[in-house]
């Protein structure tokens, strides 16, 4: 219940994907203050707009005692978890949510959206395109910006430009359930577009309360993920099948069960990361991502009860050991020969290989042996490592067994994989910039046999 006043400056975003900037300074007093509690929040106004920034964390804070009359004490702030500000409409359309989205590559390259004249289009808006999206109604991508006068190198304006989803809304229902649903289908698009598109936060023009509310999300974080298409940049699918692609995929995820849709999430997050990682990071990612999706198909109780190839020559040499500790006679020798039979039976009880249940993921998908035909093998031999056998090794801190070529071209493969499962785990077409002999994929170097596999047999050589 402690309340105190401050200084404080805001600079909203200027563009979505720019963080804010948000400064607070205590003024100082001669008398004792008590510790805020942590996080806090924030509320205030100034020039006819409210302010208000939820979740406040700070580093630091000196609320402490002074004589001095304009004293200041920094108030160190470590994130912000919400940033809105109401105020009197200046401009916006009424019964529109307009969702900032953080500035894609495939967004700013979209043709409709370097094709635009700015001095020509005085809404200061262009539509991209649209999608149906369940009970959220149709959605409009657009590309909208704004002038901002600056003073630099001779410059006095300058155009900044940025991306959004807009929707029909009242006001009549809460915004959350809007934003969750827009998360989900920025889920899938992030797929087609192999880049994370993050949701930076929304603008409401409400008609009733003649208000405009803005409200970021983490809104002193830069909110842009790294772009994963390799050169020459190719997405997904083309510009001329994208909205069919997208429209397809985004009404299966809506409709698809809540499992489902957490092996997606992750098929999205590891083949679209939101933050920077190396390339075996991503390759670990990718794999934890199948098992997610393999274990949407149930196992019988016959083949949970499969042990892997190797239990039963493990659990063989565990218990001959056990023989063999127990002859000394020593006086861990109970001891040690107890911790060896429990390892033999957590061995019997692990459940089935990895073999197992991918055979049963495929013999539930069976154009999936097609999908994988072209790609770097799943399984490998003794002489040509498989994407099992590299993640395992990675798994183990063994990094060194392969060469940075190996894993990259490894990983490349692994990725067209993902792409493709994620389609067919929600019943949409594969694309065909990534079906087998696409064109879009023979344009890329790594997808040759004769490359891959140069690899594949190079990597084992380096063990």
């Amino acid at each position: 219940g402690l309340t105190i006043d401050v200084d404080c400056r805001v600079t909203e975003p200027a563009a979505s994907g720019r963080p804010a900037e948000i400064s607070i300074e205590i003024p100082l007093c001669n008398k004792n203050m008590k510790d805020l509690e942590n996080p806090c929040s924030l509320r205030g106004s100034a020039g006819g707009a409210d302010i208000e920034i939820k979740e406040l964390w700070y580093r630091s804070i000196f609320p402490s005692v002074t004589q001095r009359r304009h004293a200041r004490g920094t108030f160190e702030i470590n994130f912000a978890g919400q940033l809105s500000v109401s105020r009197t409409p200046l401009s916006g359309e009424p019964g529109v949510l307009r969702f900032l989205l953080s500035p894609v590559r495939f967004l700013k390259e979209h043709r409709r959206a370097k094709a635009v004249s700015y001095s020509s289009t005085p809404s200061m808006t262009v539509e991209l395109f649209k999608l149906q999206a369940g009970d959220i109604g149709e959605i409009r991508f657009i590309k909208f910006w704004s002038v901002h006068t600056v003073d630099i190198d001779g410059i006095a304006a300058e155009i900044r430009a940025s991306f959004a989803a807009e929707i029909s809304y009242d006001g009549a229902s809460p915004i959350d359930p809007m934003v969750a649903a827009m998360k989900e289908v920025l889920t899938v698009l992030s797929i087609l577009t192999r880049q994370a598109i993050t949701l930076h936060g929304w603008i409401w023009h409400s008609s009733e309360h003649r208000r405009i509310q803005a409200t970021w999300l983490d809104p002193l974080e830069p909110n842009l993920a790294p772009d994963m298409a390799q050169q020459p940049v190719t997405d997904v699918c083309s510009l001329e099948e994208f909205e069919t692609c997208a429209q397809a995929i985004v009404n299966n995820f809506l409709k698809a069960s809540k499992s489902t849709k957490e092996a997606v999430t992750s098929l999205s997050v590891a083949l679209a990361p939101h933050v920077e990682r190396s390339v075996a990071g991503n390759f670990s990612a990718l794999f934890g991502a199948l098992e997610e999706v393999i274990a949407l198909e149930k196992l019988t109780k016959e083949e949970k009860a499969k042990l892997r190839e190797t239990d039963c020559h493990l659990i063989k040499a565990l218990r001959n050991q056990k023989c063999l500790v127990e002859t000394e006679l020593t006086e861990y020798s109970s001891a040690v020969a107890a911790r060896l039979e429990g390892y033999a039976k957590s061995v019997g009880n692990s459940g089935p290989s990895f073999n197992v249940r991918f055979n049963n993921f495929k013999a539930s998908y069976p154009s999936l042996d097609t999908f994988t035909s072209d790609l770097w093998p799943m399984q490998g031999s003794e002489t040509t490592p498989g994407l099992k056998q590299i993640r395992d090794s990675l798994a183990h801190g063994l990094r060194h067994k392969y060469g940075h070529q190996a894993i990259a071209v490894a990983h490349w493969h692994f990725a067209r994989l993902a792409e493709r499962l994620a389609f067919l785990v929600l019943g949409a077409d594969v694309p065909l910039g990534i079906r087998p002999d696409s064109i879009s994929l023979k344009r890329e170097q790594w997808y040759a046999p004769t490359e891959w596999r140069t690899a594949q047999t190079a990597a084992m050589r380096s063990i």
